[in-house]
């Protein structure tokens, strides 16, 4: 049942590897990234949404992915570029040798692979002097990278191993979540949906009857916990005699 009062509005913190502001919903197949938007709560609830519906699927995240911002301040354009290039290049060898898998996009994450690498963009980092590229670091939850922390130093020794080319370095961005395949949970949401409904009916006695409104909705998702994401969709029932 959604919560009187609440509005939509699924993620405001702005996605990882370059997604803009707004909420996400599963469209496509795929590895998706999901981010929380931590609101002045206290601990337990510090991921909760007040657009987000009070009845859902929590589960585990599939991995943890990190934003890798491969930038060169050399003077020449030209050789910014080619410093960029060199030092994504050792990127790309490290990570392998490390158990470090790399992904590019903004919303939906592919593998980074010779034919992905070509449609990487070569923007302007953080001074208009400066040549910069993106990536995503992507490990899975659990293992060894239980939390937060443990990828955040992971990475951190990652990118130190990293030789520099020129005035070539790395920067960081936050540690996110990803899910793959979120469309799958479609069938497991309307089920706990359903059940807490049925539930709720049950209170009122044999007599009373459920209307459930909204199932067809898109499915958002959002981070629940530190490896957890929660899945939802829009909806409310009435409870009324049958």
């Amino acid at each position: 049942m959604k919560k009187q009062g609440f509005v939509l509005a699924a993620l405001a913190a702005t996605m990882l590897c370059g997604m803009m502001p707004g909420a996400a919903w599963a469209q496509d197949e795929g590895m998706i990234v999901v981010t929380g938007s931590r609101v002045d709560r206290d601990d337990y609830d510090q991921y909760y949404d007040e657009g987000q519906s009070a009845i859902g699927l929590t589960r585990k995240a599939d991995n943890f992915v990190k934003p890798l911002y491969i930038n060169s301040d050399s003077r020449d354009p030209d050789v910014r570029r080619a410093e960029v290039t060199a030092m994504l290049g050792d990127v790309m060898r490290l990570a392998a040798a490390q158990g470090i898998a790399l992904v590019a996009g903004d919303y939906k994450l592919v593998p980074l692979t010779p034919e992905s690498l070509k449609a990487l963009s070569y923007g302007v980092g953080n001074r208009p002097d400066t040549t910069r590229v993106k990536v995503c670091a992507r490990v899975p939850v659990g293992g060894g990278f239980a939390g937060v922390r443990a990828v955040d130093a992971a990475i951190a020794a990652f990118v130190k191993s990293v030789p520099v080319t020129g005035r070539s370095y790395i920067e960081t961005g936050g540690t996110d979540l990803a899910i793959n395949n979120p469309q799958s949970y479609r069938g497991a949401v309307v089920k706990a949906i359903a059940d807490e409904a049925k539930r709720y009916a049950a209170l009122f006695g044999p007599d009373y009857g459920i209307e459930l409104r909204g199932l067809d909705s898109e499915l958002y998702f959002k981070q629940a916990s530190e490896t957890e994401v929660f899945l939802y969709i829009e909806h409310s029932f009435v409870i009324g005699p049958k």
